[in-house]
């Protein structure tokens, strides 16, 4: 892991961590709280300033952060006989600035401004994206119809361009499904263009069903055929074969072992299969074709389940494959609003099949998982650490959500309790659920590590 990349992750995870805490921040000084501290990270201060009340500081381990407000803990308050109050340190205090002394609503507003202000990043994110360069959709060219598809038989082929579906224009790929997938079964009339010459063929999409990640039964309406991705190298990694054998960015391999390649899962599947294998790639660079033989190098891959599959990498992605389609500044809005409430549903449904069994806890990373894949978006470009970012920001804000006390989730729990009933929850049982919350986070701290330094031990 470079320097750079390192740098580049305390960068990400810093801000992750600023807007959090500001949310936090902003919501308790417009509720009238009194906030003391400020601090990005925890343990020693490295350095900062005080401004007024509150003192804003940069701590040394930066995996986290926290605002400490005025009243915080209702054991620090003491209201002596006349009804004046002071703080754990004998200073008066204003119970109007207490965290504590604020209303149910109040407190369930500041605890949940810090998630909220971690989704609200990711829109800003996403909004950005789309409206200023475009999201990237997939154009609406034919990839490989697979073996007895629907497809196949009409006479798809790799690169055809579909131009329209049931007499209606189409301008991504996933236009395209979404018309196959509202058919519902009936023929549908799907004009195609290849080598300039359109013509018209009909098609009756199959029913499909399929486990999907999560080990639940899907079912979709399809004929057969995905988007294409030319086998055109669009990023090599250091100490893989393809690297060491001369293969540049932008060269095409047309061939495996003489077994022509079409697209991107095709050349895949011949590579995976072929672990510690010695194989010849046709190779097609500035129009000129010439043969390189490599080897695979054999890699341990973990499944949902945890499961341990072996595969032949030689260290090569695709090229882009998609496009970007710029939107209107409200559709972008819009569109970024419902990515990042689809996003969160998806990373709470992880959650809940990890508890179920269905999906392995040795998927759940920590920090060093997390920086391996900033240093992967770093590589492949500027767009991809954006959307990375609005990722773990969102990843951010549904942890925190947790009912795990000690975290946002936990205190929104006890407030939502005390609503409830009118009363809050005791002291005593709010530190021996804490204790407990406490004993959790470590322990899942741990696991995440674990799992990050055996990743890093199999990795070849």
């Amino acid at each position: 892991m470079s320097f750079t990349t390192i740098v580049i992750f305390i960068v990400v995870l810093g801000l992750l961590i600023f807007v959090h805490e500001l949310g936090h921040f902003l919501v308790a000084k417009r509720a009238g709280v009194g906030v003391l501290k400020f601090s990005l990270g925890f343990g020693r201060r490295l350095f900062g300033f005080t401004k007024g009340e509150t003192e804003y500081v940069v701590s040394a381990i930066p995996l986290g952060g926290y605002v400490k407000m005025v009243g915080e803990d209702p054991r620090e308050v003491v209201i002596d006989d006349t009804g004046q109050a002071f703080d754990g340190t004998g200073q008066p205090l204003d119970l109007e600035k207490s965290f504590a002394h604020k209303s149910v609503r109040s407190r369930i507003a500041i605890v949940l401004a810090g998630p909220g202000a971690n989704f609200l990043l990711a829109i800003v994110l996403f909004w950005g994206v789309f409206a200023l360069v475009g999201r990237p959709v997939f154009p609406p060219v034919a990839g490989k119809p697979e073996a007895d598809s629907v497809a196949a038989a009409a006479g798809i082929e790799p690169g055809d361009r579909i131009v329209a579906v049931r007499d209606s224009p189409v301008r991504t790929w996933g236009e395209i499904e979404g018309a196959i997938e509202a058919s519902r079964g009936e023929a549908v009339r799907i004009r195609i263009e290849r080598d300039g010459v359109s013509r018209d063929i009909t098609v009756t999409p199959r029913r499909k069903i399929f486990t999907d990640f999560f080990g639940d039964e899907q079912q979709v309406w399809t004929i057969g055929v995905g988007p294409f991705i030319s086998p055109t190298v669009g990023r090599l990694m250091e100490g893989f074969p393809a690297a060491e054998v001369g293969i540049r960015v932008g060269d095409r391999i047309v061939a495996v072992n003489g077994e022509p390649v079409d697209t991107w899962g095709e050349l895949a599947d011949r590579i995976h299969t072929r672990a510690d294998q010695e194989v010849t790639l046709m190779v097609e660079r500035a129009g000129e074709r010439f043969s390189i033989t490599l080897t695979p190098k054999a890699s341990s891959q973990q499944g949902a389940m945890g499961q341990t599959v072996r595969v032949g990498l030689i260290g090569i992605s695709p090229a882009e494959a998609y496009v970007y389609e710029r939107l209107d500044p409200l559709t972008a809005l819009l569109d970024a609003t419902m990515r990042t409430a689809t996003t969160s549903v998806k990373m709470v449904w992880v959650l809940v099949k990890i508890a179920e069994g269905a999906i392995s806890p040795k998927t759940i990373g920590g920090p060093i998982l997390m920086a391996q894949m900033t240093g992967e978006q770093v590589q492949q470009g500027f767009l991809n650490l954006i959307f990375f970012t609005a990722l773990l920001s969102i990843n951010l804000g549904v942890l925190n959500l947790l009912p795990i006390p000690i975290l946002d989730g936990g205190h929104l729990c006890f407030f939502f309790i005390e609503l409830l009933r009118g009363s809050p929850v005791s002291v005593k049982k709010r530190e021996l659920a804490q204790r407990v919350g406490l004993a959790l986070l470590l322990a899942l701290m741990i696991f995440a590590f674990y799992n990050d330094i055996f990743r890093l031990l199999q990795s070849p």
